[in-house]
């Protein structure tokens, strides 16, 4: 979750909607000591007050998406906003109480899938689908003709990837020949709120990413009564074209056994015997 604009940023923010910050070059782009954050989005060129915001929501939404991703019992870590007043910098960083393990993964998720994505390796920059569709938005910006094109870079640590314009392109190749297939998925069944709507999930263990669920109203009473629990669901899964799967219609949810209500290896000792 990120709370909103800390002390300060409150005027960066008016700032940025008066003026547009339509007279940043790439030459006038941030230096290290400048970033206001260990996470930082910067932007530079015409930006115009409506793509200022909408390049701000699809930071924050990248960042509450990676959140997500590396705290699976749901204590993401909460983010406060930071900003340069003056600059076309937005940063974020942990909020009291963050748990320090959990936000330097975070860093490291998103500077490791910046990296890859600007490399236009999408496969390896192992983040969740919905974080790198808030990426493709930020890089969209930079595809737009030279006169209205945007700077995009992210500061992760102090050092910045600019994400340019084949960033949309790799990512939409990538992408490309989606299909789907009756299956089922295993994993812990999530709910969340997002923007006054629940969302249901189910968390891959093996993925390591949380899956939308399509639930129709009638298995409404199933998914409630799995709630935090492993289950498996069977339906129409929607892959990427390299296998991975984006979402699931449900069909059924079936309860499975807890891990620690698991036969242990001394239970299962001597299945595998063979006898002379």
């Amino acid at each position: 979750m990120i709370k909103g604009l800390a002390t300060g940023a409150g005027e960066g923010l008016h700032h940025a909607k008066r003026t547009g910050y339509d007279s940043a070059e790439e030459g006038d782009m941030a230096e290290p000591e400048q970033v206001p954050s260990d996470l930082t989005l910067e932007l530079g060129g015409n930006v115009s007050p409506d793509r200022f915001l909408g390049a701000t929501r699809a930071f924050f939404g990248c960042v509450e998406e990676i959140s997500r991703a590396v705290a699976p019992d749901g204590e993401a870590p909460t983010w406060i906003v930071r900003t340069r007043e003056g600059s076309q910098l937005i940063g974020v960083e942990p909020a009291p109480g963050a748990k320090t393990q959990l936000v330097r993964e975070v860093y490291a998720r998103m500077k490791h899938g910046v990296e890859q994505l600007a490399a236009g390796e999408i496969d390896a920059a192992r983040l969740p689908d919905a974080a790198i569709r808030h990426l493709k938005i930020l890089s969209e910006y930079a595809e737009r003709p030279r006169k209205q094109s945007v700077i995009v870079r992210i500061w992760v640590e102090k050092k910045a990837v600019a994400l340019g314009r084949d960033v949309t392109q790799a990512i939409v190749e990538s992408w490309g020949g989606d299909y789907k297939d009756y299956g089922t998925i295993e994993g812990r069944l999530e709910a969340i709120q997002d923007r006054e709507a629940l969302k249901i999930r189910v968390r891959d263990p093996v993925l390591r990413q949380s899956i939308p669920c399509y639930v129709p109203e009638d298995k409404l009473p199933d998914a409630f009564a799995n709630f935090r629990k492993r289950v498996e669901i069977s339906g129409l899964i929607h892959y990427r074209r390299n296998g991975v799967p984006v979402s699931i219609e449900v069909d059924a949810i079936a309860a499975l056994p807890d891990d620690a209500e698991l036969p242990s290896i001394d239970d299962v000792r001597g299945i595998l015997r063979t006898d002379a």
